[in-house]
């Protein structure tokens, strides 16, 4: 009996998305999990190991066991948005390190007067890339009739302003595949976890396990 052809991966960060694009454009169906239900599943069948062969089995397991949602990769403009945000997010974490540097060589009992002069022009390069990275992402979002219109949507939202959306948009896709707020709060990894048992009342807190970047 002949049977369509999946492929089932995991999403490994930006390693996964050349081999996806590929097998996309060469008509496979493409299902991309999320790291920690795969680990889910191979808990539900008592597996405690790990190792790339028993990943792959698992992964093929859930192909043949699980209805999963074919994967639709979104479209490049929104990925060259995701690379401006990533990139702008680099260097405010550059910047801030910088910055901690600093703070410490100027309370330290000797330090060389070229090292604190290092840091300063560092910082001021950095903060000169970020302005520019900014603009430019401001620049993309007005002359794109789609975006711009999601963006006057939640633009009136206090706390929104451009480079959260920019980043909330890219990290999702354009939004095109969440059904539900419930679903967005999970992938961004706000989704509140219990750790109750009987008596015992352990801490709620947020998973934390999803996108880091819509967090940041």
């Amino acid at each position: 009996v002949d049977a369509e052809m999946k492929i089932i991966m995991e999403a490994t960060g930006v390693y996964h998305e050349h081999l996806a694009w590929h097998l996309h454009q060469s008509n496979f169906q493409v299902y991309i999990l999320l790291p920690l239900r795969a680990k889910r599943y191979l808990q539900s069948l008592g597996i405690k190991s790990k190792n790339d062969r028993i990943d792959a089995q698992g992964l093929a397991d859930m192909g043949l066991q699980q209805e999963l949602e074919p994967w639709q990769p979104c479209s490049k403009k929104l990925l060259i948005l995701r690379s401006l945000t990533r990139q702008l997010e680099m260097l405010q974490e550059s910047r801030t390190a910088f910055r901690n540097q600093l703070e410490s060589a100027t309370h330290l009992a000797n330090c060389d007067k070229m090292v604190t002069k290092n840091l300063r022009s560092l910082i001021k390069t950095i903060e000169k890339d970020i302005d520019n990275l900014k603009k430019r992402i401001e620049q993309f979002i007005a002359e794109d009739e789609a975006l711009n219109r999601k963006y006057k949507l939640v633009k009136p939202i206090k706390g929104i302003g451009i480079i959260t959306f920019a980043t909330l948009v890219a990290e999702t896709g354009g939004f095109e595949l969440f059904e539900s707020q419930k679903q967005l709060v999970s992938y961004a990894g706000y989704d509140i976890t219990e750790n109750q048992s009987g008596k015992r009342m352990g801490k709620t807190r947020i998973s934390k396990q999803g996108n880091t970047h819509i967090r940041r």
